[in-house]
């Protein structure tokens, strides 16, 4: 079996994170990230039946939240 790899890209070739690495870079839950989503701060896209969010946005927030 093959690892999927952490960073996967869009359609635009930008670049998308699973929550889990996002709710480790923001310092947070994986709960608290899909809260973020639910309420619309990151933008999350299905890829392979996984739900992934824009690493730009994660970034952002993180640099927002230090």
């Amino acid at each position: 079996m093959t690892k999927k790899s952490e960073k996967q890209w869009d359609a635009h070739e930008t670049p998308l994170i699973s929550q889990a690495k996002a709710a480790e870079m923001c310092g947070m839950t994986r709960a608290a990230i899909h809260d973020l989503v639910r309420r619309r701060r990151f933008l999350s896209v299905e890829v392979e039946g996984r739900n992934l969010v824009y690493l730009k946005e994660v970034e952002a927030f993180a640099g927002e939240h230090e």
